[in-house]
């Protein structure tokens, strides 16, 4: 009888068991269906991304390696629209700049250098060194200098687009001998003469587009300035450890610009025409030379006439009379960047990181460099048949190339636009070099305040 009982017991502590068992295992299940509810839901996830860009579809270089990147997100990102609008750079710049002043910003868009400190101050736009750090493979992707102009201390606020000269000299080699120059000026002295000679064979010696206002300094005073000052004296500007605006070395870079005016080196609407334009001015043997930077390399191969591009070469700026600087540098850099609004975060923020892993991959690097464009990354599997002759030109010209900072990437927005407009108001004779050299310091000075 007492064994049927402590059989009994036995049994009833057993059920007891198995009961609290079943509980903590019905427990622990309907505690993971919410982690795994909230898993799928991040993986179907409806999720729309808003991106402005300066991308247009024009058969560029980079365009090409945007637009082939973007589709690549698009089949391995389904749950993803993106709503784009593509602008001219111009009418981007201008529009960006006004969607921030307006809180406004889109979820993607690309920067300028020069707007990171006003873009991070106001707190819209973020370090992205934890994205980097979390995948070492896509931080180290990078050439070295890549981050320099997104960097503030040790925080990078950019992934660069693109590494490139903003300061060639495209030129047709026939004109050139038509009217007795040989071979392109080894010295200032001599580039002023061939300007001379190329004038008076009538030809226009130097057609510039400075419509937006940012080609003549970007293109031609960033490099030229560099020349004179020696890259120590911007420097000295960039940190504010001395240097000014009114230095003579930096007066004398203006007035060499003045000079070619004066010259009539450059055709007369050159601030009625935008960059795209001054280069129909070249195409049509009209014009024997145009300062750009390196984006134009593709563009020139997909629009020139056969017999131009043939004739076309390139250059850089020569040496100047007593100048500080040294004779292989070009303005050049990453100048702009991708970024994404500080307001992002969970999914969509994780979207729009990887839509920028996207945008810095292979499948972005590979077809820019192809097509002789400029990527920011390092890029070791490509087609070295589908350069162009140009490209190739410049493979040449750039393996005794140093890149010099540009002015407005690395200057503030406030002296960058006053700088700019002053060299539409000297190319039309409204304002002498001084006088634009003063107005320039004294935007410095009261920003310093």
């Amino acid at each position: 009888m007492k064994k049927v009982r402590l059989i009994k017991r036995v049994l009833a502590i057993l059920v007891v068991f198995a009961l609290v068992f079943s509980l903590a295992a019905c427990k622990r299940k309907t505690a993971q269906q919410p982690q795994q509810s909230s898993q799928n839901k991040n993986i179907e996830e409806k999720i729309t991304l808003t991106f402005t860009h300066m991308f247009t579809n024009d058969g560029s270089a980079i365009s090409t390696g945007f637009y082939n990147a973007l589709n690549e997100y698009k089949k391995t990102h389904p749950n993803v629209t993106i709503k784009q609008e593509a602008l001219s750079h111009d009418t981007y710049e201008t529009k960006i700049k006004t969607l921030a002043a307006g809180g406004e910003l889109p979820d993607v868009f690309v920067i300028k250098g020069s707007m990171v400190d006003p873009f991070y101050n106001n707190g819209q736009i973020a370090p992205l060194n934890d994205a980097l750090d979390s995948d070492m493979a896509w931080k180290n992707s990078f050439v070295e200098g890549a981050f320099d102009d997104f960097k503030r201390g040790d925080k990078i606020l950019g992934i660069p687009i693109q590494v490139q000269p903003t300061s060639l000299i495209f030129y047709n080699k026939q004109i050139f001998k038509e009217v007795g120059i040989n071979e392109f000026p080894k010295n200032w002295d001599e580039f002023k003469d061939a300007v001379k000679k190329l004038r008076a064979k009538g030809y226009i010696p130097i057609t510039a587009g400075n419509k937006g206002k940012w080609l003549v300094e970007s293109c031609i005073l960033s490099t030229l300035g560099d020349r004179f000052t020696g890259t120590d004296w911007f420097v000295s500007i960039r940190d504010r450890k001395g240097a000014k605006f009114t230095d003579p070395e930096f007066v004398n870079a203006l007035r060499a610009i003045d000079e070619l005016v004066k010259m009539k080196a450059f055709n007369t609407d050159i601030n009625s025409l935008d960059n795209n334009q001054q280069r129909t001015l070249y195409y049509n043997k009209k014009a024997a030379m145009f300062f750009e930077g390196g984006w134009a390399i593709s563009l020139v191969t997909n629009e020139a006439p056969k017999d131009v591009l043939d004739a076309t070469e390139l250059a850089i700026i020569p040496p100047v009379p007593g100048g500080k600087g040294l004779p292989n540098t070009v303005s050049g850099g990453a100048g702009w960047a991708f970024q994404i609004n500080a307001k992002l975060d969970g999914s969509k923020k994780n979207a729009a990181l990887e839509l920028l892993k996207a945008l810095s991959s292979d499948a972005y690097s590979r077809p820019m460099l192809e097509k002789g464009g400029f990527p920011a990354t390092k890029v070791t599997n490509y087609d070295e048949s589908k350069l162009s002759t140009l490209a190739k030109k410049y493979q040449q010209l750039a393996k005794n190339i140093k890149y010099v900072p540009v002015y407005d990437v690395q200057l503030s927005p406030g002296v960058i636009e006053v700088m700019n407009s002053g060299l539409q108001d000297m190319i039309i004779g409204t304002l002498t070099p001084e006088k634009l050299a003063q107005k320039i310091q004294q935007e410095y000075e009261r920003e310093a305040k």
